[in-house]
């Protein structure tokens, strides 16, 4: 019943469909054998409120909690696939707000699930440096909660973990200068917490009705029980967790931070 397609068809229905999920999510144990046989329906659910302006972020709410929630061999099989619907819907997409949503939720599976990693390369060759260097950087410009800031450090605590993108002079400093930011560092770069901006972008079609709805607002603002520790309960202190790149990056920021004066708030942090 839950999954029925018309229920989805709704706006107003969208973020109390995608709460009732995320119970069944955090008593997975009790469920594993219901969730798993309905893992590809949830997926195509995902999917359906993706392709919609008003629903996309409800979409990127539910992939979230997936991942935050649910262990990885619940989804395992289909992430290759979520991952180039994501992609496919990014390069369409004109929206800021979207692209913010996609770094903070990749960031969230790469922090819960490392080995997801080597699935950008298995889609395209290259396209993870890509994302680094033209779509993460202006996102970790951008004011975002204190709990999207520490997935978004975490995540790139494992990924320069990787040899080849330390190695990469321009991905490091755009990526650098992200972290200074995310990290309050420089002085004129104080982090805020986010608005609520809206997507700016034409609905596509054969996603959630189009119609606007007063209770979608409404929904959308409420939350379960225990929701405020956020995306990354597991990380009590953004600067400590940060510390963890000083033996991969911290190398890399220090050397280029001797031509680039801008990088050395985040070379001291490191040393």
């Amino acid at each position: 019943r839950l999954l029925t397609p018309e229920l989805w068809r709704s706006q107003a229905n969208v973020p109390g469909l995608i709460r009732l999920l995320r119970a069944y999510f955090t008593k997975h144990a009790g469920f594993a054998e219901l969730l798993r046989t309905h893992m590809q329906a949830i997926l195509e659910r995902f999917q359906f409120v993706l392709m919609n302006r008003k629903t996309e972020v409800a979409a990127l709410d539910l992939l979230n909690a997936m991942y935050q929630y649910l262990p990885i061999d619940f989804y395992q099989q289909f992430l290759k696939t979520l991952m180039t619907v994501l992609l496919t819907r990014l390069q369409s997409s004109k929206s800021p707000k979207f692209k913010r949503d996609f770094v903070v939720s990749c960031s969230l599976c790469i922090h819960k699930n490392q080995a997801v990693i080597a699935l950008f390369s298995e889609i395209q060759a290259g396209l993870l440096s890509n994302l680094l260097q033209n779509v993460w950087p202006p996102v970790l410009k951008m004011p975002l909660r204190t709990d999207e800031r520490k997935v978004c450090v975490m995540a790139l605590v494992k990924l320069f973990a990787i040899e080849e993108l330390r190695q990469n002079q321009q991905l490091v400093g755009a990526c650098s200068l992200g972290l200074i930011h995310l990290l309050g560092l420089a002085s004129n770069s104080k982090p805020k917490l986010n608005g609520d901006e809206g997507s700016d972008e034409e609905p596509l079609e054969n996603g959630a009705g189009q119609e606007y709805e007063v209770s979608f607002s409404k929904l959308q603002n409420t939350d379960l029980p225990g929701a405020a520790a956020g995306l990354a309960p597991d990380v009590p202190n953004l600067h400590t967790a940060a510390k963890a790149l000083k033996p991969t990056l911290g190398p890399a920021v220090l050397q280029l931070a001797s031509t680039t004066a801008e990088l050395q708030p985040l070379a001291i942090f490191l040393q």
